[in-house]
C-alpha cells in the first residue's frame, strides 16, 4: 500500500466524471500496488529457481512451501478485486463499459491473474521435483542399507552360529578352523555381491563408474 501516492490519486479521482469512475481509479491504483508486490515476488522466485540448481537441502524445500503461501495471499488480494471489477461490470456496465479507467483497471487485475498462475504452475514444478529428489535419496538410503545387511549376512550367521556354547562342536579344534571360517565368510560374501550385481540390484551403489578419459588437445603450430 506504500507504493500509493496520496495526491495523485485524489487529483485524478477529482477529475472523473462520477463516483464509479473515482472509485475505478482507486481500484486501478491499488492494483498497481498489487503489481509491485507480484513482481517483487516474482524476483524472489528467480532466485530460488537457481539456488535450487546447486542446492537440495530441505531449507530449499522450506522456502517452495513459503513462497506458496506468499502467492496464495497475493492471490486473494488480487481475487477481491476482481470481485469488485465483475460486480462494477454487472451494476453498471452500460455507463462504464467504454471508460478507459475501467478498461485499464480491467487490464491490471486480468494481468495479476496471468503471473500469478505462471507462478503457481512453476512453484509446483519446484515442488514436484523437490519431492521427486527427496524420494529418490530415500530409495537410495533404503537400497544401500539393504545391500550392506546383505553382504554381511554371512559373517552375521556363520558367527552366532560358532558362538554357541555346546560342548560338542568339532571346527573349535580343526588346526586351520580360523582360516578356513575366514576363507568362508570371505567367499560367501563374494558370492552374494557378484550375484546382487548380475541380477543388477546393486544399482549405482557398488558399481564402479568408468571415468571417461577427456581427449587431449592438439597443439597447433
Amino acid at each position: 500500500m506504500r507504493e500509493i501516492k496520496g495526491k495523485e490519486v485524489v487529483r485524478q479521482m477529482e477529475r472523473a466524471d462520477n463516483a464509479i469512475e473515482g472509485f475505478l481509479i482507486l481500484l486501478g491504483e491499488l492494483m498497481n500496488a498489487y503489481l509491485i508486490g507480484v513482481d517483487e515476488f516474482e524476483v524472489k522466485l528467480r532466485k530460488l529457481r537457481w539456488q535450487i540448481k546447486d542446492d537440495n537441502s530441505k531449507s530449499i524445500l522450506n522456502r517452495v512451501h513459503l513462497l506458496r503461501h506468499e502467492l496464495m495471499i497475493w492471490k486473494n488480494l488480487i481475487l477481491s478485486a476482481k470481485k469488485i471489477e465483475m460486480a462494477l461490470k454487472e451494476t453498471f456496465l452500460p455507463q462504464n463499459e467504454g471508460k478507459k479507467d475501467y478498461q485499464r483497471t480491467q487490464l491490471k487485475i486480468d494481468r495479476g491473474f496471468t503471473y500469478i498462475s505462471e507462478f503457481e504452475g512453476e512453484l509446483n514444478n519446484l515442488l514436484h521435483s523437490e519431492e521427486v529428489i527427496t524420494s529418490h535419496r530415500g530409495n537410495e538410503i533404503v537400497k544401500a542399507l539393504t545391500i550392506f545387511t546383505t553382504l554381511f549376512t554371512p559373517i552375521t550367521a556363520l558367527g552366532a552360529l560358532w558362538g554357541m556354547n555346546f560342548s560338542v562342536m568339532p571346527e573349535l579344534n580343526w588346526k586351520y578352523g580360523y582360516l578356513f571360517s575366514l576363507l568362508l565368510i570371505v567367499t560367501s560374501t563374494v558370492l552374494i555381491y557378484l550375484y546382487l550385481r548380475k541380477k543388477g540390484w546393486t544399482g549405482d551403489m557398488l558399481q564402479e563408474r568408468k571415468k571417461k578419459k577427456k581427449p587431449r588437445k592438439r597443439r597447433t603450430l
